[in-house]
């Protein structure tokens, strides 16, 4: 077996919108994919709003990996970043308004996780709420395989 970790090629195998623990939504949200590599979320933010409460769980070959609950996600060290770069906020409230994302996975995997990743099939599911309403629900499968060296 060669390497177990090192650059790599990201595919984005399957997206689901989910549904979250409240029995409101904030805001209406549809994804889908575009070349493998980027989610295309068209979002519509019903009123403003500042998701106070989040869990990221991921799973690495269908064995559990990592488990995040966060107060306040958006003082959180992985989470700050993606929230003002994805919905350009500033102290995390989300405007009501109508927004259209196009989020690079592999730029953000490279950018913001160090670029080095244990090769396998993830599972990322992240849920994002406050005491009213759900904020957002998705799950990615992603594919990690070594990057063909030149």
């Amino acid at each position: 077996m060669g390497h177990l970790m090192g650059e790599f090629i990201l595919k984005i195998t399957n997206l689901e919108v989910c549904k979250g623990p409240k029995q409101t939504d904030c805001n209406d949200m549809s994804a889908r994919l575009e070349n493998g590599t980027t989610l295309l979320l068209n979002v519509h933010v019903k009123e403003d709003v500042i998701p106070n409460r989040g869990k990221v769980e991921a799973m690495l070959n269908n064995k559990p990996l990592l488990r995040l609950q966060m107060k306040n996600p958006c003082d959180h060290l992985f989470m700050k970043p993606l929230f003002q770069r994805i919905y350009n906020v500033t102290n995390c409230q989300f405007k009501k308004g109508h927004y259209n994302l196009s989020i690079n996975i592999e730029d953000v995997a490279q950018r913001y996780y160090g670029g080095m990743f244990i090769y396998g099939t993830y599972t990322f599911k992240s849920v994002f709420y406050n005491d009213q309403c759900n904020f957002s629900c998705v799950t990615l499968e992603v594919t990690f395989s070594p990057k063909k060296s030149k």
